[in-house]
């Protein structure tokens, strides 16, 4: 990961939900390398020292250490590589093949959504193990005469997004509809979310919008099954 919030801000979501233990070491790149010397020599500019691992998330890496990440997965003996892109620019589509192509070649299975909080169970038993708890968030609702009394969070956003905006749905009426998407999305707002406000061409949409979609679509769903 690199340091600075939208990595940070993941990792101590994941601690705070309990899965500090699972944890096995974190490593923050200081330097970015030209991208030609990653692709000439990956291996010389893995970090030393790093420890064995079964997944590794890549978390707001810009494009020239995302293609160390093969690297680093071989260095680590790493089996999955999970890496979200909130930003268009961190994985290019070209480069993004590139990386899956060496993933593939080394038996390492990968999941790169887009955004982060669009990831779903891949069948991969590693990053499934992951996607089951952080990823496109899954809400379930309490409401009663109308109004959303309780929300528990089944999966959310690994930026810990879900969670907040579940607190500030309670106690918010679920009609009219547009004022509660409203509601919901002031929340993502203002948590907020770290995804990019430009245009992703893949998406047809900004990632932060996206995001938001995800979050509305679980609040949708949540209420259908709570009968509203």
């Amino acid at each position: 990961m690199r340091g600075d919030e939208y990595g940070l801000r993941i990792i101590e979501n994941l601690c705070s939900r309990g899965f500090s233990d699972s944890l096995w070491a974190l490593h923050e790149f200081e330097q970015v390398p030209p991208l030609e010397a990653v692709l000439d020599e990956p291996e010389a500019l893995v970090p030393a020292g790093l420890p064995g691992c079964e997944l590794v998330l890549s978390l707001g890496l810009p494009k020239e250490l995302q293609a160390l990440v093969p690297a680093i997965a071989s260095s680590t003996d790493a089996r999955a590589v999970i890496s979200g892109i909130c930003n268009q620019d961190w994985l290019p589509p070209g480069l993004r093949r590139q990386v899956e192509e060496e993933l593939e070649e080394a038996g390492v299975a990968y999941a790169f959504p887009k955004p982060f909080c669009t990831l779903t169970e891949t069948g991969d038993p590693l990053i499934d193990e992951f996607a089951r708890r952080f990823g496109r968030p899954e809400l379930r609702l309490e409401v009663r005469n109308g109004v959303i009394r309780s929300v528990d969070v089944l999966r959310g956003a690994p930026c810990g997004s879900t969670w907040y905006v579940a607190e500030k749905l309670v106690g918010l009426p679920v009609e009219p509809r547009e004022a509660l998407w409203e509601e919901a999305a002031k929340a993502h707002h203002v948590y907020p979310c770290l995804g990019s406000m430009a245009i992703d061409p893949e998406l047809g949409d900004t990632p932060l919008h996206v995001a938001q979609y995800a979050i509305r679509e679980a609040l949708e769903k949540a209420l259908g099954e709570a009968g509203y």
